[in-house]
């Protein structure tokens, strides 16, 4: 690779990285050919790519700044990228969907696994995906370890974002998530149809997720803020934490007359809580519909994951399109109620 080229690429991660904030001024050319050991020709030749990109300009009396980019970047679709932790037990069928919806139009998919978390904070693997001319990324956060200036300066280098399943606000990404409010509403509605009694909600413990908050905000707006919400540990032994919270409630004469819960494996553990100690009175109703769930009585708000999916390619397709009329919104979709055995 040629000098300039290296010492462009070079100035590129550093942008990346905030070392060269956006809107500051970068050093004099002066001081890159001091700091590199390069000529003044090469070093003007790789800020001269970047004005072309434009990462940089010049500014009378201020030198060269880092520029704000803002709308969306024209580049190929050809590889999209998806990061994503994998234990989401709706992960699949999103990924499924996805991914024939890319290659319908043209597009592969490339998979990242977010092992610890933090993929949302790496420079460097965004870095890496620039390198390798991937510019349109889709991104499931499960945590809310996320560096939204890495987003604001990853947007202004040319690359479109999407977040799917979590709806954080951000003006960098469009947001493609399920309509909490109307999940949880028609969950609640279904319910009180055939009792009175008290529903208790029943979601996990932090951290604190945008769709988790969203769905306890809609059902205390349900029951006019008067509800109970009780939580389990976020791990890998739902059925056994569901079947100790549910347990103690019974024991303390303190169990609710119905059931909603925040997520599938939720639901899916209280109903068999319930088949299980014979309560036959204790309707469960849960977002997330899951195929095992036919066995019991239970109403399930089913995503519409192939909705999703598609609307999350056309937002990738928009950015690229739109130009600087882009501007990031949230796009909040309709799944429908299913009984599940009579539930």
């Amino acid at each position: 690779m040629a000098l300039y080229l290296q010492l462009k690429d070079n100035l590129l991660k550093k942008i990346i990285e905030g070392t060269y904030a956006i809107g500051e001024t970068m050093p004099t050319e002066h001081e890159l050919c001091e700091e590199y050991k390069l000529s003044r020709v090469t070093v003007r030749k790789a800020l001269e790519e970047l004005k072309k990109d434009g990462l940089i300009a010049g500014v009378p009396r201020q030198g060269t700044i880092v520029t704000r980019r803002k709308g969306g970047f024209r580049s190929s679709l050809d590889l999209i990228a998806l990061v994503a932790a994998v234990q989401d037990p709706f992960f699949v069928a999103f990924m499924e969907h996805f991914e024939r919806t890319a290659e319908e139009n043209g597009s592969l998919m490339l998979f990242k696994q977010d092992f610890q978390g933090r993929a949302y904070q790496s420079d460097d693997l965004f870095y890496r995906f620039i390198q390798k001319e991937i510019r349109n990324v889709v991104m499931w956060p499960c945590t809310p370890q996320i560096d939204f200036d890495l987003f604001r300066r990853l947007r202004s280098v040319g690359m479109n974002f999407v977040l799917f399943d979590q709806p954080f606000v951000t003006n960098d990404a469009d947001v493609v998530c399920l309509d909490n409010g109307h999940a949880v509403a028609t969950l609640y509605a279904h319910m009180r149809r055939s009792f009175a009694g008290e529903i208790v909600f029943v979601g996990y413990d932090g951290p604190e997720l945008p769709s988790g908050t969203e769905r306890e905000e809609a059902y205390l707006a349900a029951n006019g803020g008067a509800g109970r919400i009780r939580n389990i540990p976020r791990n890998n032994e739902t059925d056994r934490e569901v079947a100790q919270l549910l347990g103690q409630l019974e024991q303390e004469g303190a169990l609710p007359a119905g059931i909603l819960c925040n997520s599938g494996g939720i639901g899916l553990a209280a109903a068999k809580y319930v088949r299980e100690r014979g309560l036959a009175g204790v309707p469960v109703a849960t977002i997330d519909y899951m195929p095992e769930m036919d066995a019991f009585d239970i109403a399930a708000y089913d995503q519409p994951m192939r909705l999703m999916a598609e609307k999350t390619y056309q937002r990738l397709i928009a950015q690229n399109n739109q130009g600087t009329s882009w501007k990031a919104d949230t796009y909040r979709l309709q799944g429908e109620l299913i009984v599940c055995g009579g539930g």
